[in-house]
């Protein structure tokens, strides 16, 4: 502000005594020094700016937070305003949201989440936003019944077995008890289940088996969603029972399919029976009946006016006894549904390989199991399904005659193992006669009969001969390794091939006698089928070689310069007795990758004729062999008619031949005995097949060693140097000593 020049002069004249022209010249001065401070008119600078004194003037800066509109940092043009600066476009946190306010912001955790600092809104970028596990937190909020699933930033929850979540509860999550099982609850971690609700039935290897699961799944699925209608029994039973009667695609299904199936449909008509009696018609007692499937329901509720009272259910000839004293145990309210359910030819599939013997792996080859009854399925409403202090009886029908000799057994079906296996749990045998079996059992099951006989079966008999032949063989085998391997004095071309083919039958028969039984993994029991395949075909191609030798060492003998055996390396006939099984199992495997494996032994599955793969090969190799020895011995003949000079190597090459011969119908007329096992002569058959099967090792070792006349010499030096304690028996052991190079070879 700036004054006059009188007004100056008022303002001033009281301080100033000195004459009137001097007083002027001093204000004057005192003016000019004085400085104004602009700054005290708050006008001066826009909002949310701070105004700076100078000497002379003023300036105005952006408050933090802002800046001016025409992007100086000090200004003071009046028509400048502060704009409040969005720090929100360029900042980022994960797991935060971040809120723009005038010349500031703050940041804010997602819900689920929690800021480090535990501050609720805070500025910055060095603070964390942590994950909350809603989950550690008592009560769960889930609450009862349930499984609570943390994840990032929120939580999950589901029901455990038996409960669903509760569409009509209130807004919190809730689960509320189920009387049965839908989908979800049937084997919920089985692979084979989940391959075929997330589109495998397309697949051909899958098609059948997930065809039948999911039309049994349809009917269950039926039954859970429908909350208002009662659930018709009849219907529901005939849509399940369509399954049953495809017979002929259940027998192609794998050991571990066939178990699922099983489980799932016994699951299914145990729900939809439960089902069935949520919404009770006026009938107390409800009959259905169809071709391969019967049930009997009843629903009790004053009756049990007397303790001892006891309510029968019958099926196909098989009988349910509970009493009372069960009935009030199962906790049901106000009424209690009971039924009775029994299978007809379910029994066929799920037979006693599906049985888990407590016996040892000794023991069981004594006991001939075999299933005996249909499978029968005990059924009632109520949280409590087991440990009743009155057992439930079952009377169930032998479908052939009990002999003296067999022991029946009560077995009952366990989803839980391996997708269902049959196990000796839960149940005793009370009674038993020709005709009927009697099982006390202390829970509602599924149930059924297996017979052991104690006899000494033929199976039995045939596994002590296979494997003491197969022990022998392998011992043998060892020997007639070891001898091709050290004794120089037969060592030749000839025994080479001896050696690989000793060497191909040691590992088929050691794995044959260490795996052909492991059948619990389907995947490992097509592994050791698949080698053993391998294993018996490299045999069989080594004696194809072995004849192809010979018969070219006897024309060479015949025709002068012609190809000579001796002029093939050894690294071809490899390939050729290594490299040709090694592709028939290859081109099995890709036609028919199923073939390998059966339920009850690791070996080809006979179905769809798979075996021809290994029968097919062998029956070639052994009538090509027979040809080409049949030359031989022919040309030999001829030979030593005319040819005096080389009598010798004539008749060790015909002893040689002939040992081909015996070694051809040891290896391979025995597999052609396995063919004809079927009439009258199958028992002869059989034992003949495994005779001479096992004992194969045996006889190669007798033939190729203990009938050489060169090796039992050096066997006979051998045992004499041992027994007189000769220093060379350190250092020689089984290496032989050396004889000349064209001894003979027998």
């Amino acid at each position: 502000m700036v004054l006059s020049m009188d007004q100056q002069d008022q303002h001033h004249s009281g301080a100033c005594q000195a004459p009137a022209q001097t007083c002027r010249m001093r204000i004057f001065f005192q003016i000019q020094d004085a400085d104004v401070n602009e700054c005290e008119d708050t006008t001066v600078c826009p909002p949310y700016a701070t105004c700076t004194d100078t000497v002379d003037s003023y300036y105005c800066t952006c408050k933090q937070g802002f800046v001016s509109s025409n992007g100086l940092t000090q200004f003071t043009d009046p028509g400048v305003t502060c704009k409040d600066i969005d720090e929100c476009l360029h900042m980022r946190l994960s797991n935060a949201r971040c809120t723009n306010t005038l010349g500031s912001y703050f940041w804010t955790c997602f819900p689920g989440f929690a800021p480090s600092t535990r501050q609720l809104n805070f500025t910055g970028q060095d603070v964390e936003c942590r994950d909350v596990d809603e989950c550690s937190q008592d009560p769960s909020p889930c609450g009862p019944n349930s499984v609570c699933t943390n994840a990032p930033g929120s939580y999950s929850c589901s029901c455990i077995e038996g409960f669903r979540p509760n569409p009509e509860g209130s807004l919190n999550f809730s689960c509320k008890r189920v009387p049965f099982k839908c989908k979800e609850d049937v084997i919920p971690n089985n692979a084979g289940v989940q391959q075929c609700q997330v589109g495998a039935a397309g697949k051909s290897e899958y098609g059948s088996f997930c065809a039948l699961v999911n039309a049994t799944f349809s009917v269950l699925d039926n039954v859970c969603e429908n909350k208002t209608t009662a659930v018709s029994l009849k219907s529901t039973v005939e849509s399940l029972t369509s399954v049953l009667e495809q017979t002929s695609t259940w027998s192609n299904f794998t050991k571990e399919e066939t178990s699922v199936l099983a489980t799932v449909l016994l699951e299914s008509v145990k729900s939809s029976t439960l089902a069935a009696f949520l919404k009770p018609s006026a009938n107390v007692t409800q009959t259905v009946q169809t071709k391969h499937l019967e049930i009997e329901s009843k629903i009790i509720r004053e009756e049990c006016t007397e303790e001892n009272k006891t309510f029968h259910f019958k099926a196909k000839g098989n009988e349910m006894k509970v009493g009372c004293s069960t009935i009030k145990e199962s906790g049901s309210a106000e009424i209690t549904g009971v039924a009775f359910v029994s299978f007809t030819r379910m029994e066929l599939f799920l037979d006693e390989s599906f049985f888990q013997d407590p016996q040892t792996l000794l023991a069981k080859p004594w006991r001939k199991l075999k299933m005996n009854s249909h499978v029968v399925q005990g059924i009632m409403t109520g949280e409590r399904q087991g440990g009743f202090s009155d057992p439930v009886i079952y009377t169930l029908e032998n479908i052939e005659p009990k002999q003296p000799f067999e022991t029946p057994i009560c077995i009952s079906w366990d989803t839980d193992m391996e997708g269902g296996r049959w196990i000796h749990s839960g149940c005793l045998t009370h009674e038993a006669s020709e005709m009927y079996t009697v099982c006390s059992c202390n829970r509602m099951m599924n149930l059924a009969i297996i017979m052991a006989s104690g006899e000494l079966t033929m199976e039995f008999s045939l596994y002590i001969i296979s494997h003491v032949g197969l022990i022998i063989s392998l011992v043998c085998l060892l020997l007639a390794i070891a001898t091709f391997l050290l004794c120089r004095a037969i060592r030749n071309h000839n025994t080479y091939l001896h050696l690989h083919l000793c060497v191909c039958l040691f590992l088929a028969k050691a794995l044959f006698l260490a795996g052909v039984d492991k059948t619990d993994s389907q995947t490992g029991c097509a592994i050791i089928a698949g080698f053993l395949h391998y294993l018996f075909l490299a045999c069989f191609f080594w004696m194809l070689v072995e004849a192809v030798m010979l018969f070219l060492m006897v024309r060479n003998l015949k025709v002068m310069n012609y190809f000579s055996s001796r002029n093939i390396k050894m690294w071809y006939l490899c390939v050729f007795g290594y490299g040709l099984p090694g592709l028939v199992v290859a081109v099995s495997a890709g036609v028919r990758p199923k073939g390998y494996g059966m339920r009850d032994r690791c070996w080809l599955n006979p179905e769809m004729g798979f075996a021809w793969s290994f029968l097919g090969p062998v029956c070639v190799i052994i009538m090509i062999n027979s040809i080409l020895l049949t030359c031989t011995l022919c040309i030999l003949r001829q030979k030593l008619s005319s040819v005096n000079a080389e009598v010798s190597t004539l008749k060790d090459t015909r002893l040689l031949t002939f040992k081909a011969f015996a070694q051809l119908f040891i290896l391979g007329c025995t597999w052609v005995l396995g063919i004809f096992q079927i009439g009258p002569m199958a028992r002869v058959m059989a034992y003949l097949f495994t005779i001479i099967n096992s004992l194969q090792g045996t006889f190669i070792f007798t033939i190729h060693c203990l009938l050489n006349r060169q090796v039992r010499e050096e066997y006979r030096r051998c045992i004499t140097r041992k027994t007189k304690g000769s220093s060379e028996s350190q250092t020689s052991g089984m290496l032989l000593s050396s004889v000349p190079s064209t001894s003979k070879t027998g």
